[in-house]
């Protein structure tokens, strides 16, 4: 990977400033040239898939700005050690918002609500997105037993269990009405979504970390938003996003997407579990085990539904709990999964 001297270099600045990293590979620059503030978006090798994940951001960004929703203007791309240039969309993510009173709760979610209004009513979804169905965040839902489970018990889940497991799920949605489909971002969160100031109407709330968007269950970003593996979401706020979205709907199409929003809200809770437990074992990422007691919390509610009764008797049956944890510690953590075999 490039360094960031050389890529300083390239840009034609002094230096550039280091942000902190999300959970992917990808490491983020923010620069100024000529009084024009800038990220820079660089991956770790120039490989195809790298690159063609680079490109597949440019046009995502492309499509969603067609649409009328705002996400930061190309600058530069280079292809030879895989980066984009882009604009900087400034420091105050909705989550910062959300926590510093910028905008008030209600119409910070409403902001989010409405982007995702206008991204489903969208005359054409972008063509060739990866689809849901064969994506990673489908297939992580095996991420609750590969670390979650492994976890309180010791022992690493076997791969027949993990195929019930997948096979109870397939049961569950074999019963549901057909799901709406179209554009989903896939991590549609507080701190993805941008507060342009200097916009006007939804453009104030800009979308960023695109780049991994699929085609699939169209209620999964109404989950991430609404469902925050992070932050408590008030249940009335919610519950009128809800109402906000569906609005326009007929009965029976809200009755699906409902059915589907309940269903997904388990899948997400019980993957997000698995994913900090793991990111705590593997990358000694133990800020994300602040918010375990939150997603027990979620399963536990979501175990209640009717329509999961067969996960639930599932999880009953093999034993996978979701009563708190009394201590929750990294190294901990750390020791348990040594003896134990990642998947």
């Amino acid at each position: 990977m490039i360094d960031k001297q050389t890529l300083a270099r390239k840009l034609g600045v002094d230096d550039l400033e280091t942000l902190p990293r999300d959970v992917s590979p990808r490491h983020y620059f923010r620069g100024n040239k000529d009084g024009k503030a800038f990220i820079v978006m660089l991956y770790p090798d120039a490989s195809a898939e790298n690159l063609n994940e680079l490109k597949g951001f440019i046009d995502i960004g492309r499509w969603l700005d067609e649409q009328g929703v705002k996400t930061p203007s190309l600058y530069e791309i280079s292809e030879q050690d895989c980066y984009g240039v882009f604009e900087d969309l400034g420091t105050t993510s909705f989550g910062k918002c959300y926590h510093q009173g910028v905008l008030d709760k209600p119409n910070l979610y409403a902001f989010g609500t409405d982007v995702l209004v206008r991204i489903k009513d969208a005359e054409h979804v972008i063509d060739g997105l990866p689809h849901y169905s064969q994506s990673r965040i489908n297939q992580n839902r095996r991420q609750l037993l590969d670390y979650y489970h492994a976890y309180r018990t010791g022992v690493k889940t076997a791969e027949g269990k993990v195929d019930e497991f997948f096979n109870v799920w397939d049961e569950i949605e074999a019963g549901l009405p057909p799901c709406p489909q179209g554009f989903v971002h896939g991590d549609f969160h507080l701190e993805n979504l941008m507060y342009c100031e200097a916009e006007k109407g939804i453009k104030q709330c800009a979308l960023i970390d695109y780049q991994d968007a699929l085609f699939g269950p169209l209620p999964y970003d109404l989950v991430n938003l609404l469902e925050d593996a992070r932050i408590d979401v008030p249940d009335d706020i919610r519950q009128k996003m809800i109402k906000r979205y569906c609005a326009g709907m007929s009965e029976q199409e809200e009755q699906a997407f409902l059915c589907w929003y309940r269903v997904l809200c388990a899948q997400f809770h019980g993957r997000v579990l698995g994913l900090f437990i793991k990111l705590a074992a593997e990358q000694e990422r133990d800020s994300y085990l602040i918010h375990i007691a939150r997603l027990q919390d979620y399963m536990r509610k979501s175990l209640q539904d009717p329509v999961l009764a067969p996960l639930k008797a599932w999880f009953d049956k093999e034993g996978v709990d979701f009563t708190p944890l009394n201590e929750l510690d990294g190294n901990h953590i750390r020791k348990v999964f040594r003896n134990i075999s990642f998947p």
